[in-house]
Protein backbone atom coordinates (compact mmCIF):
# COMPACT_ATOMS: atom_id res chain seq x y z
CA UNK A 1 0.00 0.00 0.00
CA UNK A 2 1.33 3.59 -0.72
CA UNK A 3 1.57 5.90 1.44
CA UNK A 4 -1.55 7.94 0.81
CA UNK A 5 -3.78 4.77 1.37
CA UNK A 6 -4.03 3.33 -2.43
CA UNK A 7 -4.37 0.13 -2.80
CA UNK A 8 -1.35 -0.23 -4.83
CA UNK A 9 1.33 1.88 -5.63
CA UNK A 10 2.37 3.58 -9.21
CA UNK A 11 4.69 2.13 -11.21
CA UNK A 12 6.27 5.58 -12.96
CA UNK A 13 8.47 6.33 -15.96
CA UNK A 14 9.03 10.11 -16.69
CA UNK A 15 10.89 11.27 -19.66
CA UNK A 16 13.18 14.56 -19.26
CA UNK A 17 14.71 16.92 -21.58
CA UNK A 18 17.92 17.17 -20.86
CA UNK A 19 18.63 20.22 -22.25
CA UNK A 20 19.49 22.84 -19.58
CA UNK A 21 18.42 22.50 -16.13
CA UNK A 22 14.85 23.73 -16.43
CA UNK A 23 13.20 20.58 -17.14
CA UNK A 24 15.20 18.25 -14.89
CA UNK A 25 14.59 20.53 -11.89
CA UNK A 26 10.99 20.51 -12.51
CA UNK A 27 10.97 16.39 -12.83
CA UNK A 28 13.10 15.76 -9.69
CA UNK A 29 10.47 17.77 -7.63
CA UNK A 30 7.56 15.24 -9.06
CA UNK A 31 9.73 12.69 -9.00
CA UNK A 32 10.90 13.00 -5.47
CA UNK A 33 7.00 14.00 -4.40
CA UNK A 34 5.39 10.94 -6.20
CA UNK A 35 8.54 8.51 -4.57
CA UNK A 36 7.54 10.02 -0.83
CA UNK A 37 4.04 8.94 -1.87
CA UNK A 38 5.08 5.53 -1.71
CA UNK A 39 5.26 5.17 -5.76
CA UNK A 40 8.07 3.73 -7.95
CA UNK A 41 9.49 6.30 -10.39
CA UNK A 42 11.93 5.70 -12.95
CA UNK A 43 13.56 8.14 -15.10
CA UNK A 44 14.33 8.41 -19.31
CA UNK A 45 16.50 11.57 -20.24
CA UNK A 46 19.22 12.35 -22.54
CA UNK A 47 22.39 12.92 -22.00
CA UNK A 48 25.22 11.69 -19.52
CA UNK A 49 25.34 13.63 -16.48
CA UNK A 50 21.70 14.30 -16.60
CA UNK A 51 20.58 10.26 -16.35
CA UNK A 52 23.95 10.94 -13.40
CA UNK A 53 22.28 13.89 -11.89
CA UNK A 54 19.00 11.56 -11.25
CA UNK A 55 20.98 8.64 -10.22
CA UNK A 56 22.39 10.53 -7.36
CA UNK A 57 19.00 11.51 -6.32
CA UNK A 58 18.58 7.92 -5.87
CA UNK A 59 16.32 7.32 -9.34
CA UNK A 60 16.83 4.23 -11.82
CA UNK A 61 17.79 6.59 -14.65
CA UNK A 62 18.35 5.96 -18.70
CA UNK A 63 20.29 8.12 -21.26
CA UNK A 64 17.80 7.95 -24.29
CA UNK A 65 18.78 9.55 -27.61
CA UNK A 66 17.43 13.41 -28.37
CA UNK A 67 17.36 13.79 -32.08
CA UNK A 68 18.38 17.76 -33.24
CA UNK A 69 15.20 19.88 -34.34
CA UNK A 70 16.97 23.46 -34.45
CA UNK A 71 14.75 26.17 -35.86
CA UNK A 72 15.82 28.31 -38.89
CA UNK A 73 13.30 31.32 -39.55
CA UNK A 74 11.37 30.02 -36.93
CA UNK A 75 10.64 27.16 -38.49
CA UNK A 76 12.14 23.39 -38.43
CA UNK A 77 12.38 22.12 -42.25
CA UNK A 78 12.85 18.77 -42.46
CA UNK A 79 16.20 18.94 -44.89
CA UNK A 80 17.87 20.49 -41.85
CA UNK A 81 16.30 17.79 -39.33
CA UNK A 82 17.52 15.08 -41.93
CA UNK A 83 21.02 16.96 -42.12
CA UNK A 84 21.06 17.02 -38.35
CA UNK A 85 20.41 13.41 -37.83
CA UNK A 86 21.04 11.16 -40.13
CA UNK A 87 24.36 10.16 -39.20
CA UNK A 88 23.17 10.09 -35.64
CA UNK A 89 19.62 8.49 -36.25
CA UNK A 90 20.52 4.58 -36.85
CA UNK A 91 22.43 5.07 -33.52
CA UNK A 92 19.79 6.74 -31.66
CA UNK A 93 17.05 4.08 -33.09
CA UNK A 94 19.30 1.19 -31.50
CA UNK A 95 19.35 3.44 -28.43
CA UNK A 96 15.38 3.54 -28.24
CA UNK A 97 14.73 0.07 -29.16
CA UNK A 98 17.31 -1.23 -26.13
CA UNK A 99 15.53 1.29 -23.69
CA UNK A 100 12.11 -0.10 -25.17
CA UNK A 101 13.90 -3.58 -23.73
CA UNK A 102 15.00 -2.62 -20.50
CA UNK A 103 11.28 -1.18 -19.97
CA UNK A 104 9.94 -4.57 -20.71
CA UNK A 105 12.51 -6.57 -19.05
CA UNK A 106 12.22 -4.46 -15.61
CA UNK A 107 8.31 -4.07 -15.44
CA UNK A 108 6.02 -1.93 -18.27
CA UNK A 109 4.57 0.91 -16.03
CA UNK A 110 1.21 2.54 -15.23
CA UNK A 111 1.82 5.80 -16.53
CA UNK A 112 4.33 7.69 -18.81
CA UNK A 113 5.44 11.36 -18.02
CA UNK A 114 6.54 13.22 -20.39
CA UNK A 115 8.48 16.97 -20.09
CA UNK A 116 9.28 18.16 -23.99
CA UNK A 117 11.05 14.95 -25.22
CA UNK A 118 10.18 12.28 -27.30
CA UNK A 119 11.20 8.83 -26.12
CA UNK A 120 8.84 8.30 -23.42
CA UNK A 121 5.89 9.00 -25.84
CA UNK A 122 6.83 6.30 -28.06
CA UNK A 123 7.49 3.80 -24.62
CA UNK A 124 3.68 4.56 -24.54
CA UNK A 125 1.85 4.06 -27.86
CA UNK A 126 4.25 0.84 -27.47
CA UNK A 127 3.12 -0.43 -24.72
CA UNK A 128 -0.44 0.79 -24.58
CA UNK A 129 -0.09 2.94 -21.51
CA UNK A 130 -1.03 6.40 -20.46
CA UNK A 131 0.73 9.80 -21.26
CA UNK A 132 0.65 12.29 -19.74
CA UNK A 133 2.51 15.64 -19.99
CA UNK A 134 3.65 17.98 -17.57
CA UNK A 135 5.91 21.27 -18.35
CA UNK A 136 5.61 24.85 -19.65
CA UNK A 137 6.01 24.82 -23.11
CA UNK A 138 2.70 22.91 -24.55
CA UNK A 139 1.00 26.18 -24.04
CA UNK A 140 2.76 26.83 -27.24
CA UNK A 141 0.54 23.88 -28.99
CA UNK A 142 -2.90 24.42 -27.39
CA UNK A 143 -2.78 28.39 -27.63
CA UNK A 144 -2.65 31.09 -30.68
CA UNK A 145 -0.08 32.96 -29.08
CA UNK A 146 0.99 35.56 -31.14
CA UNK A 147 5.00 36.70 -32.86
CA UNK A 148 7.08 38.78 -29.94
CA UNK A 149 9.21 40.99 -32.65
CA UNK A 150 10.67 38.55 -35.39
CA UNK A 151 10.16 35.56 -33.09
CA UNK A 152 7.07 33.04 -33.63
CA UNK A 153 5.81 29.98 -32.15
CA UNK A 154 6.13 27.55 -34.70
CA UNK A 155 8.98 25.80 -34.26
CA UNK A 156 8.24 25.11 -30.81
CA UNK A 157 5.08 23.53 -31.68
CA UNK A 158 6.37 21.75 -34.25
CA UNK A 159 8.64 19.83 -32.09
CA UNK A 160 5.36 19.18 -29.34
CA UNK A 161 3.86 17.74 -32.10
CA UNK A 162 7.26 15.26 -33.24
CA UNK A 163 7.80 14.84 -29.44
CA UNK A 164 4.33 13.71 -28.29
CA UNK A 165 1.52 13.82 -31.05
CA UNK A 166 -1.04 12.69 -28.96
CA UNK A 167 -1.38 13.03 -24.88
CA UNK A 168 -3.96 11.77 -22.81
CA UNK A 169 -4.08 14.86 -20.23
CA UNK A 170 -1.74 18.11 -20.66
CA UNK A 171 -0.68 19.80 -17.27
CA UNK A 172 0.92 23.28 -18.27
CA UNK A 173 2.83 25.45 -15.80
CA UNK A 174 2.46 28.89 -15.70
CA UNK A 175 3.70 32.25 -13.88
CA UNK A 176 0.76 33.81 -15.56
CA UNK A 177 -2.65 33.08 -15.69
CA UNK A 178 -3.62 31.19 -18.71
CA UNK A 179 -6.59 29.31 -20.05
CA UNK A 180 -7.40 26.72 -22.50
CA UNK A 181 -11.00 25.50 -24.03
CA UNK A 182 -9.73 22.00 -23.54
CA UNK A 183 -11.06 20.54 -20.40
CA UNK A 184 -7.77 17.48 -20.96
CA UNK A 185 -5.47 21.00 -20.63
CA UNK A 186 -4.92 22.19 -17.24
CA UNK A 187 -2.51 25.40 -16.30
CA UNK A 188 -1.34 25.22 -13.45
CA UNK A 189 1.31 26.87 -10.94
CA UNK A 190 5.20 26.38 -11.77
CA UNK A 191 6.89 23.67 -10.13
CA UNK A 192 9.45 24.67 -7.66
CA UNK A 193 11.70 23.20 -5.34
CA UNK A 194 11.24 23.11 -1.72
CA UNK A 195 14.24 25.06 -1.25
CA UNK A 196 12.76 27.44 -3.13
CA UNK A 197 9.80 27.79 -0.93
CA UNK A 198 10.92 27.70 2.22
CA UNK A 199 14.17 30.22 1.90
CA UNK A 200 14.41 32.96 4.30
CA UNK A 201 13.67 36.37 1.99
CA UNK A 202 15.25 39.48 3.04
CA UNK A 203 15.64 42.57 0.55
CA UNK A 204 19.70 42.99 1.29
CA UNK A 205 21.62 46.11 -0.81
CA UNK A 206 22.92 42.96 -2.90
CA UNK A 207 21.68 42.43 -7.05
CA UNK A 208 22.06 38.89 -8.41
CA UNK A 209 22.65 37.67 -12.02
CA UNK A 210 22.76 34.79 -14.07
CA UNK A 211 23.16 34.79 -17.72
CA UNK A 212 24.11 31.17 -19.46
CA UNK A 213 25.32 30.43 -22.81
CA UNK A 214 22.48 29.00 -25.76
CA UNK A 215 24.92 27.98 -28.48
CA UNK A 216 26.83 31.37 -30.01
CA UNK A 217 25.48 33.38 -27.50
CA UNK A 218 27.35 33.17 -25.00
CA UNK A 219 27.02 35.34 -21.14
CA UNK A 220 30.21 37.34 -21.63
CA UNK A 221 28.78 40.62 -23.22
CA UNK A 222 26.28 40.87 -20.99
CA UNK A 223 28.84 40.29 -18.37
CA UNK A 224 30.92 43.04 -19.13
CA UNK A 225 28.21 45.41 -19.76
CA UNK A 226 26.48 44.58 -16.43
CA UNK A 227 29.53 44.54 -14.28
CA UNK A 228 30.59 48.26 -16.31
CA UNK A 229 26.78 49.75 -15.20
CA UNK A 230 26.78 48.79 -11.51
CA UNK A 231 30.95 50.51 -11.27
CA UNK A 232 29.98 53.36 -12.92
CA UNK A 233 26.48 54.03 -11.58
CA UNK A 234 25.47 51.57 -9.05
CA UNK A 235 27.66 53.27 -6.21
CA UNK A 236 25.69 51.45 -3.32
CA UNK A 237 24.88 47.99 -4.06
CA UNK A 238 26.98 44.75 -4.59
CA UNK A 239 26.79 42.91 -7.74
CA UNK A 240 27.25 38.92 -7.82
CA UNK A 241 27.39 37.43 -11.00
CA UNK A 242 26.97 33.82 -11.69
CA UNK A 243 27.82 31.51 -14.42
CA UNK A 244 28.38 28.17 -15.40
CA UNK A 245 32.00 26.63 -14.38
CA UNK A 246 32.92 26.45 -17.84
CA UNK A 247 32.42 30.01 -18.37
CA UNK A 248 34.38 31.43 -15.64
CA UNK A 249 37.87 31.58 -17.42
CA UNK A 250 36.33 34.32 -19.62
CA UNK A 251 34.43 36.61 -16.96
CA UNK A 252 36.68 36.37 -13.60
CA UNK A 253 38.24 39.41 -15.35
CA UNK A 254 35.21 41.86 -14.66
CA UNK A 255 35.17 41.11 -10.86
CA UNK A 256 36.33 43.67 -8.60
CA UNK A 257 35.69 44.88 -4.85
CA UNK A 258 31.64 45.36 -5.21
CA UNK A 259 31.07 43.20 -8.33
CA UNK A 260 31.32 39.72 -7.30
CA UNK A 261 31.64 36.76 -10.61
CA UNK A 262 31.30 32.96 -9.19
CA UNK A 263 30.48 29.41 -10.48
CA UNK A 264 26.81 28.56 -10.73
CA UNK A 265 26.29 26.88 -7.05
CA UNK A 266 22.29 26.18 -7.15
CA UNK A 267 21.97 26.26 -3.53
CA UNK A 268 24.18 29.18 -3.20
CA UNK A 269 22.46 30.98 -5.72
CA UNK A 270 18.82 30.37 -4.77
CA UNK A 271 20.01 31.87 -1.38
CA UNK A 272 21.58 34.96 -3.00
CA UNK A 273 18.25 35.27 -4.60
CA UNK A 274 16.47 35.24 -1.69
CA UNK A 275 18.35 38.13 -0.24
CA UNK A 276 18.24 40.36 -3.07
CA UNK A 277 16.79 43.40 -3.86
CA UNK A 278 16.33 42.14 -7.69
CA UNK A 279 17.47 39.40 -10.48
CA UNK A 280 19.20 40.10 -13.64
CA UNK A 281 19.19 37.15 -15.92
CA UNK A 282 18.32 35.84 -19.75
CA UNK A 283 14.84 34.92 -19.90
CA UNK A 284 14.39 31.06 -18.76
CA UNK A 285 11.23 29.85 -17.56
CA UNK A 286 12.22 28.38 -14.49
CA UNK A 287 14.45 30.83 -13.12
CA UNK A 288 12.02 33.56 -13.56
CA UNK A 289 9.93 31.44 -11.91
CA UNK A 290 11.76 30.71 -8.60
CA UNK A 291 12.36 34.54 -8.58
CA UNK A 292 8.85 35.54 -8.62
CA UNK A 293 8.15 32.86 -5.83
CA UNK A 294 10.79 34.53 -3.76
CA UNK A 295 8.97 38.01 -4.33
CA UNK A 296 12.34 39.21 -6.43
CA UNK A 297 11.30 41.30 -9.75
CA UNK A 298 13.59 40.82 -12.87
CA UNK A 299 15.19 42.65 -15.88
CA UNK A 300 15.17 40.01 -18.73
CA UNK A 301 17.96 39.95 -21.58
CA UNK A 302 16.10 37.25 -23.28
CA UNK A 303 18.33 34.46 -25.65
CA UNK A 304 17.43 34.22 -29.56
CA UNK A 305 14.10 31.94 -28.52
CA UNK A 306 10.52 32.67 -28.70
CA UNK A 307 9.90 31.21 -25.51
CA UNK A 308 12.77 33.28 -24.20
CA UNK A 309 11.14 36.18 -25.76
CA UNK A 310 7.25 35.40 -24.74
CA UNK A 311 8.77 34.75 -20.72
CA UNK A 312 10.17 38.60 -21.29
CA UNK A 313 7.21 39.86 -22.72
CA UNK A 314 4.49 38.74 -20.20
CA UNK A 315 6.85 39.43 -16.80
CA UNK A 316 7.14 43.30 -18.63
CA UNK A 317 3.14 43.81 -19.58
CA UNK A 318 2.13 42.54 -15.98
CA UNK A 319 4.64 44.49 -14.31
CA UNK A 320 6.66 41.56 -12.50
CA UNK A 321 10.36 43.49 -13.80
CA UNK A 322 11.20 44.60 -17.05
CA UNK A 323 12.77 43.30 -20.65
CA UNK A 324 15.77 44.93 -22.77
CA UNK A 325 17.53 43.01 -25.64
CA UNK A 326 20.69 44.01 -24.42
CA UNK A 327 22.28 45.34 -20.92
CA UNK A 328 21.75 48.80 -21.24
CA UNK A 329 22.86 51.72 -18.54
CA UNK A 330 19.25 53.83 -18.57
CA UNK A 331 17.62 50.55 -18.72
CA UNK A 332 19.39 49.07 -15.80
CA UNK A 333 19.24 52.10 -13.49
CA UNK A 334 15.94 52.56 -14.33
CA UNK A 335 14.51 49.25 -12.85
CA UNK A 336 16.87 49.54 -9.87
CA UNK A 337 14.95 53.29 -9.43
CA UNK A 338 11.25 51.22 -9.43
CA UNK A 339 12.45 47.96 -7.55
CA UNK A 340 10.62 48.59 -4.56
CA UNK A 341 7.06 49.47 -6.68
CA UNK A 342 7.75 46.10 -8.66
CA UNK A 343 8.98 44.12 -5.97
CA UNK A 344 5.38 45.21 -4.25
CA UNK A 345 3.54 44.11 -7.18
CA UNK A 346 5.46 40.82 -7.77
CA UNK A 347 4.22 40.23 -4.28
CA UNK A 348 0.57 40.55 -4.84
CA UNK A 349 0.86 38.70 -8.10
CA UNK A 350 2.39 35.61 -6.29
CA UNK A 351 0.30 35.77 -3.51
CA UNK A 352 -2.92 35.70 -5.96
CA UNK A 353 -1.29 33.18 -8.97
CA UNK A 354 1.81 31.69 -7.30
CA UNK A 355 0.98 30.34 -3.70
CA UNK A 356 -0.27 26.97 -4.49
CA UNK A 357 1.70 23.83 -4.91
CA UNK A 358 0.98 21.64 -8.22
CA UNK A 359 2.32 18.99 -6.75
CA UNK A 360 -0.59 17.35 -5.17
CA UNK A 361 -3.23 17.99 -8.00
CA UNK A 362 -0.55 16.07 -10.61
CA UNK A 363 -0.14 13.03 -7.91
CA UNK A 364 -4.33 13.18 -7.12
CA UNK A 365 -4.60 12.76 -10.71
CA UNK A 366 -2.30 10.12 -11.48
CA UNK A 367 -3.57 8.21 -8.36
CA UNK A 368 -6.83 8.42 -10.26
CA UNK A 369 -6.19 7.07 -13.99
CA UNK A 370 -8.15 3.78 -14.98
CA UNK A 371 -6.69 0.38 -13.21
CA UNK A 372 -4.29 -1.48 -16.55
CA UNK A 373 -6.26 -2.41 -19.31
CA UNK A 374 -9.39 -0.32 -18.67
CA UNK A 375 -10.14 2.22 -21.36
CA UNK A 376 -8.53 6.19 -21.17
CA UNK A 377 -10.66 9.23 -22.53
CA UNK A 378 -9.98 10.36 -26.26
CA UNK A 379 -6.52 11.67 -26.21
CA UNK A 380 -5.37 15.07 -27.19
CA UNK A 381 -3.79 15.25 -30.83
CA UNK A 382 -3.44 17.16 -33.45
Amino acid sequence: MSRNGNLRPLNVIIGVNGIGMGHTVRQSVIAQFLRDRGHRVRIVTNGASRAEYFRDLGFPAWDGWMPTLLARDDRIHARDAVRANIRQAPGGLLRHLHLRRAVRNSGVPDVFVTDYEPNTPRLAYHFGRPLISIDQQSKYRHLDLPAVGRYARTADEQRLRYFAPRVDRSFICSFVPLAADDRRVEFISPVVPDLVRSAPVTAERLVTAYFSRYFDHGPEKSVRELASVFRQSVPDRTLRIYAQPTEMGSLRGYADSRVEIRAFDREAFIADMARSEVVFSNAGFNLISEALVLGKPVHLIPLPTYDQHWCAKVVDEAGLGTAAPRVERRAVVDFLARSQALRDNVVRHRDKYLSADPREGIASYLESLPTVGRPMPAPIAG
